[in-house]
């Protein structure tokens, strides 16, 4: 995939879409992009997540103290993804993305995008990194609702604390004042008690400073690493990410961002776009309408619980995070029924990924046959500028466009290992309210394009991949 060098206008700056190199072999299935930071342009591997809005890093590969750009600040975040959570100081460095070979680790070219004092979030424990699984942190994509931090100076000055700065870290023990960070829910009580503090996303900070414009794209194939018949000894569960590595060579497990456009990418889709409107800018949320296994009867999706809706907003998101589709539990059950209506025989299959932990096992892929199970179907509200093209489908108060999901990418075949296949379709997380995930299985199916300049809060464009 090469860079495109076309121009888009956009108040009389003129902006050059850059497509960036990523792969899902350090996030396990989830996309990663090469960031490079601070004065030493340190390398790391950032996931790609539409569902949060921090750039957070860990230490280590990106070491601090080396850092001459490094600006301390007194904001501290604190961050839970519903599985797994952080807390650290926020700092201001240079952020550079450029076009990066991934397989010899060396950049590729002379086009960057550089931030010269970008936000950076760094975990201040080491037991807080399995969050991040392999890469080396996360860059949200989300808005900046998301992006919450607490100014802390009122604090440091009470309690004579000089430098009055969360870098370097003071919070490692606890004291008469402050509990220690390693307790994520009681660091996040002391937090509270603080002035909050806005951030500014880093995909907001390029678009407000001109230097993209205010769209970025994605494609992608799989939501699990793709592992072939020649590394059979792999098992992306357990071996270690020097052997995983070489996978990074597969085009399974490669696709690409696109920084400030989408449409000028023809060689990445065919065919016309369908979009679906952004409901509300905290997550990219949209409105599920209905989901349909096959030819059987549709499953209406319910509306998000009202005692959610003030934190939540609506009953889908979309998330390039997410390594899974999580349905509600009503839509989950009876995706599975109607699953096992067509083929009695699929219970088997399907009943061991009730446990969401089985897909690091999987099943026997060779019991798998594709071709035999059915298409799985997303009704979603759509732009209203959508034209009456394919997918489109009339409903009484609002129209929708219809996305498939197909069973190449809600079953993913060869992985954990060779001649394993795992299930891409898990039930509602606990404590999480009645709102589908929408991930990477039923967006490896198109390109993508957040179109964020459409509309009150962006569109999201649906092609078909080529």
């Amino acid at each position: 995939m090469s860079i495109y060098n076309n121009l888009i206008k956009n108040n009389n700056i003129m902006h050059t879409p850059l497509q960036l190199p990523i792969t899902n072999i350090y996030g396990k299935g989830d996309y990663s992009v090469v960031v490079h930071l601070g004065s030493e342009q340190a390398p790391v591997n950032l996931l790609l997540d539409t569902g949060s809005s921090t750039l957070v890093v860990k230490e280590g590969v990106y070491q601090t103290k080396h850092d001459k750009q490094l600006t301390p600040s007194a904001i501290a975040q604190e961050v839970n993804y519903g599985i797994g959570g952080w807390n650290g100081p926020v700092i201001k460095s240079g952020i550079t993305l450029s076009n990066y070979d991934l397989a010899n680790k060396s950049k590729v070219g002379s086009e960057q995008i550089t931030l010269t004092k970008g936000d950076i979030a760094v975990v201040s424990g080491k037991q807080q990194v399995a969050t991040f699984g392999d890469a080396d942190g996360i860059l949200g994509l989300a808005y900046h609702h998301l992006n919450k931090g607490f100014n802390l100076t009122s604090y440091f000055t009470q309690q004579n604390i000089s430098p009055a700065t969360t870098y370097p870290w003071p919070f490692s023990d606890a004291s008469e004042t402050s509990p220690t960070s390693t307790d994520l829910n009681a660091f996040k009580k002391f937090l509270w008690q603080y002035p909050e503090h806005d951030i500014v996303p880093y995909f907001t900070e390029l678009e407000e400073e001109h230097l993209v414009a205010n769209k970025f794209a994605f494609y992608s194939k799989r939501s699990s690493i793709f592992v072939d018949e020649a590394n059979k000894d792999i098992n992306i569960a357990t071996s270690p990410i020097a052997d995983i590595e070489p996978l990074m060579q597969l085009s399974e497990n490669q696709g690409a961002l696109i920084l400030g456009g989408g449409e000028e990418q023809t060689d990445l889709y065919q065919g016309e776009f369908q979009s679906i409107q952004v409901e509300h800018d905290v997550y990219y949320n949209v409105e599920l309408v209905s989901v349909q296994v096959g030819d059987k009867p549709v499953i209406k999706a319910e509306p998000l619980e009202q005692s959610h809706v003030k934190s939540y907003f609506t009953n889908a998101i979309i998330d390039t995070g997410a390594g899974a589709i999580v349905l509600t539990a009503t839509i989950y059950e009876q995706v599975i029924r109607d699953l096992i209506a067509i083929n009695p025989s699929y219970e088997a299959l399907l009943t061991p990924f009730k446990d969401y932990k089985e897909q690091y096992t999987g099943v026997d892929a060779s019991l798998i046959e594709l071709d035999k199970w059915p298409t799985i179907y997303f009704n979603f509200v759509s732009n209203s500028s959508n034209a009456n093209g394919e997918g489109h489908i009339d409903n009484e108060e609002k129209p929708t466009i219809q996305l498939a999901c197909t069973p190449q990418t809600y079953w993913q075949l060869n992985c954990p290992t060779f001649g394993r296949a795992s299930l891409k379709l898990l039930s509602q997380l606990p404590q999480w309210p009645n709102q589908s995930i929408i991930g990477l299985p039923l967006l490896n199916n198109y390109y993508v394009v957040f179109d964020r300049s459409e509309d009150t809060n962006g569109v999201i464009k649906f092609a078909k991949q080529k």
